[in-house]
């Protein structure tokens, strides 16, 4: 199936703090398929996590529309809302402590989203343990959430967030607590719900580990500015060999005033400062 699980179009944000008001979005466009694994980058205050928000239903467009999984988030009643978090989408916080209640066990916080969504038991009990065994858990159902290491614990934050069978799963830099080797489990896991059918779009600041999903999006000031791998852009140089690039790009990679040149065999290597 190729339409389009996700749909914003012109999509505006502004979060009121005391007298002021901060604009979180800035008229965003994207598109995600049915079927895609896409993660969101960018640096912090960019509007990831806000669009996320949006995506779930946690939060509501100032204006804009959106489309998720065949409803829209624009015009809606607080029962539909509640109605698409708990079905239509999964959530996966960076805080993986956020999925989870740490005086049930294991399965008990599997099953207890698909209990508050009138699920019969033996329904229940067997997608509790399908979860659990896909994701390596299966000798852990019975443990206490304490007895767990963080990879674990974020293992079940994400049973947790499929409990409900949802159509899309959203994940807030669900590495962000983890260390390297952990984190490539987590989105080797990813991958593999992926590839069994569910769509997944992870927000994330660490790029290397946001390359092995199937596109890349980068969100700048609210705005996306870049999208996919190696896209091509036209450089100038004036006589005196200064180089202009193009301000999409610059945003895109986190370059501001400051950046380090080097020279390499196959051309110029441009980092940001802070990088060396």
């Amino acid at each position: 199936m190729s339409e389009a699980i996700v749909d914003c179009r012109s999509v505006i944000k502004i979060h009121k703090q005391g007298t002021l008001e901060v604009v979180a979005l800035h008229g965003l466009d994207f598109t995600m398929k049915r079927g895609e694994f896409i993660s969101v980058v960018g640096k912090s205050g960019a509007g990831k996590s806000t669009l996320l928000r949006i995506l779930a239903g946690l939060d509501l467009p100032s204006a804009g529309r959106v489309d998720v999984a065949g409803m829209s988030l624009t015009d809606i009643s607080a029962k539909d809302l509640t109605k698409h978090y708990r079905r239509r989408v999964g959530f996966l916080w960076q805080d993986y402590s956020r999925n989870l209640l740490p005086y049930l066990n294991v399965v008990q916080n599997v099953e207890l989203p698909m209990l508050l969504a009138g699920v019969a038991g033996k329904e229940r009990k067997k997608r509790a343990r399908d979860l659990l065994e896909a994701t390596g858990l299966e000798n852990q159902t019975y443990s206490r959430i304490a007895t767990m290491s963080g990879g674990q614990q974020q293992r079940l934050a994400m049973c947790v967030a499929l409990a409900g069978n949802p159509d899309l799963l959203l994940a807030d830099e669900p590495t962000g607590e983890l260390d390297t080797e952990t984190s490539l489990e987590i989105y080797e896991l990813l991958r593999g719900l992926n590839e069994a059918g569910l769509s997944v779009l992870v927000v994330t600041h660490d790029v290397a580990l946001a390359k092995r999903t199937d596109r890349v999006v980068r969100l700048a000031d609210g705005r996306m500015v870049a999208e996919g791998h190696g896209e091509h852009y036209p450089v100038t140089f004036d006589a005196a060999g200064a180089v202009t690039l193009p301000r999409d790009l610059l945003l895109a990679a986190g370059l501001e005033r400051e950046a380090t040149a080097k020279l390499r065999e196959d051309g110029i290597l441009i980092k940001r400062r802070e990088e060396q």
